[in-house]
């Protein structure tokens, strides 16, 4: 069983990731989930752009400094992460990406082993040839 994938919720996405930047993207988001499962702290960190601000899903609203601090740390880290696409569109230059999520958090985490469901909406930019995480909202779902 693969341990960090995505999968799109409609047609509408399926359509969407046929857009080039778009499945940049999703090839980030694959690069960048695997490396939360592989505890790979620079991997991770070299995703966040350097404004990126999270408003996490202890309702905390958190910085680039902080998000790679809570990683490098353990306690942003997972055995398993999936997500469900359910809208994906260009803004812009940017790629904006919302759904579901369900992950199951290991290491230092506090909900470590166990299942939690999320609700995201992403917001990725793009340097180069690379694309960076600028913005990031998760709400768990109970």
């Amino acid at each position: 069983m693969q341990n960090s994938r995505w999968k799109a919720a409609n047609p509408e996405v399926q359509a969407a990731v046929l857009d080039e930047k778009i499945a940049a993207v999703m090839r980030a988001i694959e690069k960048v989930d695997a490396a939360l499962i592989a505890d790979e702290y620079t991997v991770f960190a070299a995703a966040l752009a350097p404004e990126l601000v999270v408003n996490n899903p202890v309702n905390i609203v958190a910085s680039r400094a902080v998000v790679a601090q809570l990683n490098a740390d353990g306690k942003i880290s997972y055995s398993q992460y999936e997500r469900l696409i359910e809208h994906a569109s260009l803004r812009g230059d940017m790629v904006l990406l919302m759904g579901e999520e369900t992950v199951v958090p290991k290491g230092k985490n506090p909900l470590a082993g166990q299942t939690v469901r999320r609700r995201f909406t992403e917001l990725w930019r793009p340097e180069g040839a690379t694309w960076l995480l600028t913005a990031r909202q998760a709400t768990i779902v109970r």
